[in-house]
Parts: structure tokens; C-alpha cells; sequence
């Protein structure tokens, strides 16, 4: 059996992510502009999920074949020449920079918190792959601590990538007098609130 990031899955992505509107709209009173930039992150958030979780693949006859691998090729130390893939690592970073981007436009936040959501990121990231792997009974992806920490680099990468993004977006704001629309001012108020 196959599970993919399609169907059911799919239609459950939309639900929560409706679910989640309403809320921040009735609940919280967000504005429009802080629905849209929360729908495109959501919308990456779920690419990524497609991207490291799926397919899932779920078949006996591979289970007795290949085994449980979860634990024999795991890597638990940094860096670890067996298991260090330098392609693997730069994809983790261009996987996490448009997190590290984009975060500042729902939260607001400081260079401390961006760190921290990096690691959770990347430690959720494994562990649902772990938890996966120990349902399918064997893995193709494996649970490493580099993906961890290229994982919270990239974040770390993108919110600098952002904050230069703001000083270049006020610096072309001011010298050049434009009147802002509403997307335009959301990403001027949202820049100059976060730190």
C-alpha cells in the first residue's frame, strides 16, 4: 500500500487549513492581508510535509525483506562522515529557507524564537519520519541528526535573507515616497514590528 500526500490526506490539509481561517478571521480577528501571507506558509509547510514524509510506503513483503532499519540507520551524531551527504545537507537548508522567510510575516518574532522554531522544525520533521517508519516496519528515509541541523540552519539562513528583504523594502519605500496598498503596508508593518 502507498499513501501519498494526495486524497484523503489532501482534503484533510484543506479541511484544517479552512478550520484554521475561520479561526484566525472570527477568533482572533486577523486582518485579510495576515490570512493570505498565513495561507501561502501553510501551503510550504505542506510541500515540505509532502517532500520529507511521503510516499509511505506500506508493504509486508518488503518489511520481511528489507527488515527493521529504522534503528540500525539512524545517526544520532553530528556530522558523522558514514551518513554526511553534502547534496542531502544543501537541500535541507533550500528546503527551510522560505520557513525562516516567511515566519516573520505570521509571528512576530526575534532572532531567538526564528533559532528555536528552526529546531523544533527540524526535530518534528525526523521524528515524523521515525514514527512513520516504525508503522511501515522499515524506511527508505532515514532519522539523522544533520537533517536537524541543516534543517535550522536554512531557517536561520532565510530570516537573514528576510531582514536584509526589510532593510532594502523600507530603504525603496521611503526614498521613492510610494503609497502603499494593502499588501504593501502589511509587509512594511510586519517588517517593522518583528525584530
Amino acid at each position: 500500500m502507498l499513501i501519498d500526500f494526495d486524497g484523503f490526506i489532501l482534503i484533510g490539509a484543506f479541511i484544517i487549513w479552512l478550520f484554521l481561517l475561520l479561526f484566525f478571521k472570527l477568533h482572533l480577528k486577523k486582518r485579510n492581508m495576515y490570512l493570505l501571507f498565513f495561507s501561502i506558509f501553510y501551503l510550504y509547510l505542506c510541500v515540505v510535509l509532502n517532500y520529507t514524509q511521503f510516499p509511505i510506503i506500506i508493504d509486508e513483503n518488503m518489511k520481511k525483506e528489507i527488515g527493521q532499519n529504522v534503528w540500525r540507520d539512524a545517526n544520532f551524531i553530528p556530522f558523522n562522515t558514514e551518513h554526511f551527504a553534502i547534496t542531502t545537507s544543501l537541500l535541507n537548508i533550500l528546503l527551510t529557507i522560505p520557513f525562516g522567510f516567511g515566519f516573520p510575516y505570521i509571528k512576530k518574532t526575534n532572532f531567538k524564537q526564528v533559532v528555536l522554531s528552526g529546531i523544533v522544525l527540524g526535530f518534528l520533521l525526523e521524528i515524523l519520519q521515525l514514527l512513520s517508519a516504525l508503522y511501515a516496519g522499515f524506511t527508505f528515509r532515514y532519522v539523522d541528526i544533520n537533517d536537524v541541523i541543516f534543517n535550522c540552519m536554512g531557517v536561520i539562513l532565510g530570516y537573514g535573507i528576510s531582514k536584509g528583504f526589510t532593510l532594502v523594502y523600507r530603504t525603496f519605500i521611503h526614498k521613492l515616497d510610494i503609497k502603499l496598498n494593502s499588501f504593501l503596508r502589511y509587509i512594511y508593518e510586519t517588517n517593522n514590528s518583528s525584530t
